[in-house]
């Protein structure tokens, strides 16, 4: 089971080196504590860790939130290597998702993904994401 709470600057270190990590950080734009902290404090973004076990096992980045449209963005969700092959990434991709049409009214959720990150494509296509 999963929980699935507000990120905390307590959480940072283990945030920043779980998207350092080199499966990870070659599919995702500028990376590091700053961009997390800018995200921590806009109003326009949700920065929510996953825990299992009281551990950070990985993160999601909601944005989008004052979009008129209510159409929020998945910006960024990272599983721990450790933690992948267990279905954490789907189980939290669908929690990020229901969070955002329950508790924060989206009417629509979409993400970008790089056309060669095809473990990622693989997980958005059966959760029912399209192109």
């Amino acid at each position: 089971m999963v929980l699935l709470r507000g990120t905390t600057e307590a959480d940072m270190d283990r945030v920043v080196a779980l998207e350092a990590a080199p499966d990870t950080s070659q599919w995702l734009a500028e990376t590091g504590r700053s961009w997390h902290t800018r995200a921590l404090v806009d109003p326009d973004q949700e920065h929510l860790v996953a825990i299992v076990d009281r551990a950070v096992a990985g993160f999601v980045v909601l944005a989008g939130l004052g979009d008129a449209r209510r159409v929020v963005e998945l910006r960024r969700i990272v599983v721990g290597a450790e933690y992948r092959g267990a279905g954490l990434g789907r189980e939290l991709l669908r929690r990020a998702v229901g969070h955002a049409y329950e508790t924060l009214g989206a009417r629509g959720v979409w993400l970008d993904v790089k056309p060669t990150n095809h473990r990622a494509i693989s997980l958005y296509r059966s959760e029912g994401f399209t192109e």
